[in-house]
């Protein structure tokens, strides 16, 4: 098939799966990309996944830019082309930040980035059916019929002993003020659209101070270390409000009892 000059041809499953990604992330590198193409079986191979890539960045569909801190590694994000391509592809995407051409947001990728690895995770579970953006939560959060309580940096929707939760995944790279976390534990207290809160942080300290805040509570709220949770997953050891300690498995089971007795 041919096409006119500067135009582009997208494949419906492969291209559309890659700009939903990046738009969904924010910024997200390339070996991340590459995972999550593969995870979904978007790309034959490496090499073909690198051409699909370049040809996105060459049609203007997604942004590549170079940040000192990821050692020379491609970092993406999307573009209002790219969002303009994903709905002639079908997606109509309502949360996408756009075009970050301007102006670097550094002190945003490091939060988002490790928000991807959280997901890519979870996907690794084979649990996953289902990631809500913090973009797209804001966007839901705009109609009464379907906010949740807060903004969460992602809703993880997963499936399991055939039955499906919704998890709200907060990342805390650095902690809030009191009064902040004060109108969280409202919004928490309030929330009726999530199963179970799970809080992850880079370091144990960050960790014993979130406890401290959230002590005592009564909800299915779980706090982890980040990069156990990447390293192990369902196995990784997570505390509840009272300082109880269990896998996150056991802690998604709890939750699954917990919705038979509603």
């Amino acid at each position: 098939m041919r096409y006119q000059k500067g135009s582009i041809g997208l494949n419906i499953k492969a291209d559309r799966g890659i700009l939903r990604f990046v738009a969904d992330s924010r910024y997200v590198t390339h070996s991340q990309l590459w995972q999550f193409a593969r995870a979904l079986y978007l790309a034959s191979g490496r090499h073909v996944f690198n051409w699909r890539v370049r040809r996105l960045v060459r049609s203007g569909l997604v942004r590549r830019q170079v940040v000192p801190f990821l050692d020379g590694e491609a970092l993406y994000s999307i573009t209002s082309r790219g969002i303009q391509a994903l709905e002639r592809l079908g997606v109509y995407y309502l949360g996408a930040g756009l075009d970050r051409e301007k102006d670097l947001h550094e002190f945003q990728i490091p939060h988002a980035l490790e928000l991807n690895s959280i997901r890519l995770t979870f996907m690794s579970t084979d649990l996953l059916w289902r990631w809500i953006p913090e973009p797209l939560v804001r966007v839901l959060n705009l109609s009464p019929a379907t906010a949740y309580a807060k903004v969460y940096d992602g809703i993880a929707g997963i499936f399991l002993n055939d039955k499906t939760l919704d998890i709200a995944v907060e990342y805390e790279r650095t902690l809030k003020s009191q009064a902040k976390y004060a109108k969280i534990r409202e919004a928490i207290v309030a929330e009726r659209c999530v199963d179970l809160f799970l809080y992850l942080a880079p370091s144990q300290d960050l960790l014993w101070s979130l406890r401290r805040e959230f002590w005592r509570m009564e909800r299915l709220l779980f706090f982890g270390e980040v990069g156990e949770f990447k390293e192990k997953a369902l196995a990784a050891t997570v505390h509840d409000t009272y300082g109880r300690e269990l896998s996150f498995q056991d802690a998604l089971l709890k939750a699954i009892a917990a919705r038979s007795r509603t």
